[in-house]
């Protein structure tokens, strides 16, 4: 895996969301972008925006589409947003479901919640193309954040007497959804066994939420509309 060295500003990131229009040019929206924060350098601003459009954005011919991170922020409410936008974040790179199968499953699995911060270190150090102690460091840094943002992983100290214990993530209803749905479209699945998804789904692996907050995420999002059953399978509302 490539280092993970680029920081994303969550409050920043809501900002130029906001201005995001389907149908919009992505040189429109830059420019608007560019105009919202003016206090940020031009070389800030620009990673900014090359990140949300990376990694948030779907583009056809230059122009921003409806995608489905863009539909589920849109009718999200403000809690909901914040929880998309933390766990986009945190699949931006590979190396956060790792972390969150390797190191949070087994110790929640094991009554002690507890990691060891050398067992996090190795994990990062192993999993990296780079022998870089800089890229290691900032790697590091970056993927604790996102892991505390989504909830996974709680924090206290610095530098090498850190404590670090694993913990359930409880993500919005909506964002819960999301994942489904990100889910079933990655694996080119129009729908999965219920009892999939608080098993094994994208949702559960990454938040490790419990069975029974992930079963009450799916009957919010089915009773809503956003997912719909058929039979045992949980599928992609029409």
């Amino acid at each position: 895996m490539k280092s993970w060295t680029r920081t994303l500003n969550l409050d920043d990131a809501h900002t130029l969301l906001a201005l995001v229009e389907p149908g919009l040019s992505v040189e429109t929206w830059a420019e608007l972008c560019h105009r919202q924060l003016p206090e940020l350098s031009v070389a800030r601003r620009r990673e900014l925006i090359r990140i949300l459009r990376d990694g948030y954005l779907d583009l056809a011919d230059g122009q921003i589409q409806l995608g489905l991170f863009l539909q589920s922020y849109r009718n999200a409410p403000a809690a909901a947003q914040i929880d998309l936008v933390h766990l986009q974040w945190a699949l931006s790179h590979p190396l956060t479901l790792v972390a969150a199968e390797k190191l949070v499953a087994p110790a929640l699995a094991s009554g002690d919640p507890d990691i060891p911060l050398d067992d996090f270190e190795l994990l990062v150090e192993r999993r990296l193309e780079t022998s870089s102690s800089e890229s290691l460091r900032k790697t590091r840094t970056v993927l604790l954040g996102a892991m505390e943002d989504i909830g996974i992983l709680e924090a206290r100290g610095s530098g090498q007497h850190r404590l670090l214990r694993a913990a359930r993530g409880k993500p919005h209803p909506l964002a819960f959804g999301y994942l489904i749905l990100r889910d079933l479209a990655e694996r080119r699945l129009d729908g999965m066994m219920a009892s999939e998804v608080p098993e094994t789904s994208l949702g559960v692996r990454l938040t490790q939420c419990g069975a029974s907050w992930a079963r009450h995420c799916v009957e919010w999002n089915l009773e809503r509309g956003i997912l719909t059953r058929r039979d045992d399978e949980i599928g992609v509302a029409a």
